[in-house]
């Protein structure tokens, strides 16, 4: 496995609630089983400096591109991209690989699917962790994103990310997207979306590749985004309104034991949004990884394996004593 070459990773398939869905799975000897998820607009690649570390540790590693991004096919409707549906694809990825029980860990979008799925399917849960996102407490009253981005405005700019013209920009402008968005929090010099041209890309200078993204890795990601387009992935901003109803009834308490690692320059989720979440995560541990920003699994790789090689044998370990 080399993180620079996407293609030196083990890619499987499987076919799962009708639709074929793409998976990377390293180790596969390994007795115990680690479950990687990713978000957007990332893939599977984004724990492309984890899968190694934590094959050697003698986990398994199990990383689905999830419905609707890359390789993993997907509805056009938002409605079925809400974490019942994405917690069921990979309860059903389990299965098909005869495996009863995981330790998920989830980043961005993931991260809020890895605590789902801790509460949508707890009996297929030994340990639950997050990088960035917190844990959120599932919404009591429906709510709009209208209503959210009010109380929350650090994410105004998902308002842009549900209208025709951010699927249109990005399709038309896949590589000048990846450029700017996959950038280190001290070459971010810029907001996502610029406040004259009211776009992420169209009408803005183009910037240089920056140097901690490889070549392979970068044009992995413009070729699977320009397959498949990015219509299908941005509805995981489109399903807000559809939340409510099928999260309703999940126990808000997670009794797993849980690691959430926050990103000091994470602009879209700063460690402050975690306060508060042990309330709801008893058994969770917190820590902080200074000096970057919200892509901190391949800003600071060292610093992210670290605090999982120290978690993990705790909770979930390797080999049974």
């Amino acid at each position: 496995m080399d993180p620079t070459d996407p293609s030196t990773f083990n890619h499987q398939y499987f076919n799962a609630n009708g639709l074929r869905l793409h998976y990377v799975d390293e180790n596969q000897s390994a007795t115990k089983a680690l479950l990687l998820v990713h978000g957007w607009p990332d893939l599977w690649l984004g724990w492309r400096e984890q899968i190694p570390f934590l094959a050697k540790l003698g986990y398994r590693v199990i990383v689905p591109t999830i419905r609707g991004y890359g390789e993993s096919e997907g509805p056009a409707e938002a409605i079925k991209y809400t974490d019942k549906y994405l917690t069921a694809d990979l309860d059903a990825l389990l299965d098909h690989l005869q495996i009863p029980t995981v330790a998920v860990l989830g980043h961005d979008w993931g991260g809020l699917v890895a605590w789902r799925f801790a509460q949508f399917y707890p009996h297929r849960v030994e340990a639950v962790g997050s990088f960035c996102t917190p844990y959120l407490v599932p919404n009591t009253e429906p709510i709009t994103l209208q209503q959210f981005v009010e109380k929350l405005p650090n994410f105004t700019y998902q308002l842009y990310l549900v209208s025709p013209k951010a699927e249109e920009e990005i399709n038309a402008h896949t590589e000048a997207f990846f450029k700017r968005f996959f950038r280190p929090v001290g070459e971010m010099k810029e907001p996502m979306i610029d406040p004259n041209t009211k776009t992420m890309v169209e009408g803005r200078a183009e910037i240089s590749k920056s140097d901690i993204v490889s070549q392979k890795v970068l044009d992995y990601y413009v070729s699977q985004y320009r397959q498949r387009g990015a219509g299908t992935s941005l509805n995981l901003y489109k399903r807000f309104e559809y939340q409510f109803e099928d999260n309703k009834g999940l126990n808000p308490i997670i009794e797993k034991p849980a690691l959430m690692v926050t990103s000091e320059g994470d602009r879209a989720l700063p460690p402050a949004m975690t306060h508060g979440m042990e309330k709801y995560v008893p058994k969770v541990e917190f820590r902080n990884i200074e000096g970057a920003g919200h892509w901190v699994l391949w800003e600071k790789p060292a610093e992210c394996n670290k605090y999982l090689e120290e978690w993990l044998p705790k909770v979930y370990p390797a080999t049974s004593a």
